[in-house]
């Protein structure tokens, strides 16, 4: 209090030696300090005065009227800023005061009274136009007072409103705590969230402050409210509640940083998708997830982008805590300040390793089925050209002296087209088109005998381990043996060359395991069920993630020139793949390789091979051989007439048609090809079977994934020959069918 009568005497002393308005104002700004000071109107009135009795400033006649501004600008602050009960009638106490005052100093009363009516309208002018909403009720809980603010905000004219009951704006539970109460006990000022209700039905949220005020006999004259419209404060704070919420629980991952890349801010979904807390997170910089996946190009155009206050929007691969990569699909956006400056970036990041995985694996195998596809459509006119090829110069072979350098050259064209036909093989094994005789097979025995022979071929420096885990029923798989044998060894061997520099260790193993909705959903093509599962690791160099995104393509390879043609690995994921099983490889530079192939597992004991007999090679029947190409018609020809068969050659099936329908006895052999025009051979066949069921037929194809042998045999066709085929094959074939007719 001593501190204000100070500054109230220098303040009021400046005043009264250069009166203005700047003094006026700042003695508005000190009434308003005093009522924030628990001081009422009352008591600046008395130190006015007291300062004055006292001398502490000098008071001359002539500026009488200048003091009684500065202390009515003075007490109207106060009693605006902070009423009292004593303060009830300040006006009039202060019109009241302020005369006597001036009628003892001077006789100038007229004009005192003009200077005090006009401070009475400022005052009044300040009440109205209030921030707030300001009204008074009286015991009765009628309203008797209100400003022009509450009359606009609630819809009411002023004079309407006064007069209403207190229940007209305010809600039922609102004025339940204060009636309650009472008027008369309600003593000091209180601040109350309400709902007040305008005159359409509207409720304005409210923060309601209330004050009883008193007579100075102690008994209650009305009771004053100040209310102050929350409405768009409390639906903002509720919009940043729900905001904070989602961003909280949403399932994206949300992260804020500041320009340099520090996390400020981390909801639960990032931190736990990047295996961190939320406390371990915050105040990292966001290098600790950086991977080597991206070059520094990508980073500087992320960044470049976001500085300038663009959004960046992409792929990132990610490390977690635990040194896994987890792909992001991200979006980082600026933050900016009221000034347009970019102040923080806010990422967010939706994890999208799972589904990049499914797309991969998608891509690859529609990749694979597309090469498959091409290679099996190439196949049928490559075995054509290579029959021809190996059928003539077979014939020129044998009829060329053991001497002659004419043979020698013959003899590098048989190995060449033979060659070529274990390529086209390898082609139609990796596009699972190729003719298997599958059947129940034990696996762990081929896994001993593929590494028994591996064995002798390795260096010393690789070694070798084992791991067989099979039940005593178990280990059987439908398959193709030396299509299993071929997988083993093929993978081994991979895994050998990977280590043959500096040596490793290789470990194969075989184990019974269960497929369940888990590994189905990361391998489409697999069912739940039992599988056999066979793992080949090594220790050897490894390979980065573009190597393994082409390991399985034909024709790839990572060796030097002339050490691989690139076929390895796609033949085993052809036959991987045709007997219902799936391979998987995981890999990192200098880390090793593991491949894991599933085979599905079936119930039933394993069938030993028997080694057929020899056949012998020629013999006398009247055959009919169809092929479109007629030079294949014409080999055919030679062939079989060079092993005493008596051959009838026709290059349209149409016309082999009617020739057999012509004489259907005269024939006891068809050899037809399968791919054909107007008629396929199997068409041929069936017709051939319509005229004279016993007929025997043998089917002749380069490729077709129409038929295979078994489809074959079920639609009566005795025997199902793939070409390119050597005479030998083709003689056994016929001999075989002739028997058992």
């Amino acid at each position: 209090m001593e501190e204000l009568r100070r500054e109230y005497a220098g303040l009021l002393a400046a005043h009264l030696e250069h009166p203005g308005e700047p003094h006026l104002f700042k003695a508005y700004a000190l009434g308003k300090k005093c009522a924030e000071r628990g001081i009422t109107a009352s008591e600046v009135i008395n130190t006015h005065f007291s300062i004055l009795e006292s001398g502490e400033v000098s008071l001359p006649d002539e500026k009488v009227i200048d003091s009684q501004e500065f202390l009515l600008e003075a007490t109207l602050a106060t009693a605006v800023s902070n009423p009292s009960p004593v303060d009830a009638d300040l006006p009039e106490k202060v019109l009241a005061a302020l005369y006597n005052e001036a009628v003892l100093r001077f006789k100038e009363l007229s004009k005192v009274k003009d200077q005090l009516r006009t401070s009475e309208d400022k005052y009044r002018a300040l009440y109205d136009e209030a921030f707030a909403m300001l009204f008074s009720i009286d015991e009765r809980g009628t309203i008797i007072i209100c400003n022009n603010t509450t009359a606009r905000t609630l819809g009411y004219e002023k004079n309407t409103l006064i007069g209403r009951p207190l229940s007209t704006i305010l809600c039922a539970e609102c004025l339940e705590k204060f009636s309650n109460r009472g008027v008369t006990s309600i003593a000091k000022n209180e601040e109350v969230e309400c709902l007040i209700l305008r005159q359409d039905g509207q409720e304005i949220r409210a923060l309601v402050q209330v004050k009883a005020v008193f007579s100075e006999d102690g008994r209650s004259s009305h009771v004053d409210f100040t209310c102050r419209d929350i409405t768009e404060s409390r639906r903002a704070e509720e919009e940043r509640v729900r905001l904070a919420t989602a961003i909280e629980q949403a399932a994206e991952g949300i992260v804020i940083t500041d320009r340099k890349g520090t996390i400020e801010y981390s909801n639960p979904a990032f931190a736990r998708v990047c295996g961190y807390s939320r406390t371990e997170i915050i105040g990292q910089n966001l290098r600790v997830l950086k991977t080597d996946a991206h070059d520094a190009a990508f980073y500087q155009n992320m960044w470049q982008t976001i500085l300038r206050g663009d959004t960046w929007t992409g792929r990132i691969i990610n490390r977690t805590k635990d040194g896994a990569l987890c792909e992001f699909e991200t979006t980082i956006s600026p933050i900016r300040d009221g000034l347009g400056g970019v102040t923080n970036f806010i990422s967010v990041n939706r994890d999208v390793t799972h589904e990049v995985r499914l797309e991969r694996q998608l891509r690859q195998a529609q990749k694979m089925e597309a090469i498959g596809t091409l290679a099996g459509g190439i196949a049928h006119d490559f075995n054509n050209i290579l029959t021809a090829i190996i059928g003539y110069t077979e014939m020129a072979f044998q009829g060329t002296p053991p001497e002659s350098l004419v043979r020698r050259d013959l003899d590098h064209v048989l190995k060449a087209g033979h060659r070529a036909t274990e390529l086209v093989r390898q082609i139609l094994a990796f596009s699972r088109r190729s003719e298997q005789e599958r059947q129940p097979v034990e696996v762990a025995p081929i896994v001993k005998e593929a590494l028994k022979l591996l064995r002798a071929s390795l260096p010393t420096t690789i070694d070798v381990y084992q791991h067989t885990v099979i039940s005593d029923k178990g280990g059987v798989v439908l398959a193709d043996p030396t299509q299993i044998h071929q997988v083993l060894m093929n993978l081994c061997t991979n895994a050998a060359d990977a280590m043959r520099d500096q040596g490793g260790i290789l470990e194969v193993s075989l184990v019974e395991t269960i497929v369940n909705d888990h590994e189905t959903e990361a391998s489409p093509d697999l069912k739940e069920g039992r599988y056999l599962r066979l793992t080949v690791s090594d220790t050897g160099h490894g390979m980065d993630r573009q190597a393994m995104e082409r390991i399985f393509d034909p024709f790839y390879t990572t060796k030097a020139p002339g050490k691989g043609t690139g076929m390895g690995l796609a033949v085993v994921h052809g036959i991987v793949k045709s007997h219902g099983g799936t391979i998987t490889v995981a890999s990192e530079p200098e880390k090793g390789t593991t491949f894991n192939v599933l085979l599905p597992e079936i119930e039933g004991e394993a069938v030993l091979e028997v080694e057929a007999a020899p056949k012998p090679a020629g013999g006398s029947a009247r055959i009919l051989f169809v092929d479109d190409e007629e030079l294949l018609v014409e080999l055919g020809q030679q062939v079989l007439e060079g092993l005493g068969y008596e051959v009838v050659g026709k290059s349209s099936s149409t016309e082999a048609l009617e020739t057999f329908r012509a004489q259907p006895d005269r024939f006891d052999l068809v050899i037809t090809d399968m791919t054909m025009p107007r008629l396929t051979g199997r068409q041929l066949a069936q017709e051939l079977m319509t005229i004279r069921p016993n007929i025997p037929i043998i089917l002749c194809t380069g490729y077709s994934d129409l038929i295979d042998g078994k489809q074959a045999k079920e639609a009566g066709i005795r025997e199902f020959v793939m070409k390119p085929y050597a005479a030998g094959k083709l003689a056994k074939a016929i001999y075989q069918v002739l028997e058992e007719k």
